[in-house]
């Protein structure tokens, strides 16, 4: 059977504690049959859950500033989840826990994230701004693997709509460096430009949307994966809508990717996080229905 997987964050209950919305998040995955779990990012957004542990970023208000050199202050409260949960699997499920993924946001996110302040870097296009953010995604990752994750997704949904990408690669080879596990690369979005170039990324899977971005089917192909030595996450399941997909749609839909790339090479999982859908149990249903379709594959 393929795996499955989610890209990370699940719909959380306002007045609940937040151990309890990751416990929800991941019974729930548990429940599906999802074979890699996430905790369901349960504290804040992707950008200030990095944020607040990276030197030279500052908040004002709602809106993220890079003051000064980016570095890592060595503490991460992801990582600290992750552990949590990791214990929690252990003690609960004992050797028939799920895996458990890690998730960073990416270099090019992050920096697109924050209104650059600081003559430490030239601009946007700085090198060195990249490198050290990269740097920073790595620190993020070791204490993510200290924590005990099987592997690590970095989110990038900035590739879709824009992106230096030659700064891009050079940041992810940083951000990649000494992470022994599998690093999934999660783009959201149309990548049909850029699919070509994401191929000669240092990673092992590349994390798509086809459910809501069917166009991205036109880009794919065994050949390409199998040449460039990586494995194809397919979106499969919109993470847009409450509207609950068919099941015999969502098995039209891995079929059509199984003919173009071999079941072999594919990794099923919703097109991006659930937080949006802002219910838990549509979020549930979701991935209850996907691992149906999976097993009808």
């Amino acid at each position: 059977m393929l795996q499955t997987t989610v890209i990370g964050s699940f719909p959380r209950i306002a007045d609940m504690d937040f151990r309890d919305n990751i416990i929800l998040a991941v019974e729930a995955q548990i429940k599906a049959g999802i074979s890699l779990i996430s905790d369901g990012q349960t504290r804040a957004d992707m950008i200030t859950y990095f944020a607040q542990h990276a030197t030279g970023f500052e908040s004002k208000g709602d809106k993220w500033f890079i003051t000064g050199r980016i570095g890592h202050d060595g503490e991460s409260i992801a990582a600290e989840d992750l552990s949590w949960v990791k214990k929690y699997l252990q003690e609960k499920y004992g050797e028939k826990a799920p895996l458990l993924k890690g998730i960073v946001t990416g270099p090019v996110t992050m920096i697109m994230s924050g209104m650059l302040k600081t003559k430490d870097y030239k601009g946007y296009r700085d090198p060195e701004l990249y490198n050290d953010m990269g740097r920073f995604v790595n620190r993020e990752a070791q204490l993510q693997l200290k924590a005990g994750v099987d592997a690590v997704q970095i989110d990038e949904p900035y590739y879709s709509v824009g992106a230096p990408m030659d700064l891009a690669k050079e940041a992810v080879r940083i951000a990649r460096h000494n992470v022994q596990k599998p690093v999934h690369l999660h783009v959201c979005g149309n990548i049909t430009k850029i699919f070509d170039t994401l191929l000669d990324f240092p990673v092992d899977v590349l994390s798509h949307a086809f459910a809501g971005e069917p166009k991205n089917f036109t880009v794919i192909s065994k050949e390409k994966l199998v040449k460039a030595k990586k494995k194809l996450g397919v979106g499969c399941v919109r993470s847009d809508t409450p509207e609950l997909e068919e099941v015999t749609s969502i098995v039209e839909l891995l079929q059509k990717a199984t003919e173009l790339v071999g079941e072999e090479n594919i990794i099923a999982h919703p097109d991006c996080g659930l937080r949006g859908l802002k219910n838990d149990k549509v979020a549930s249903e979701k991935l209850v229905r996907m691992v149906q379709a999976v097993k009808k594959l």
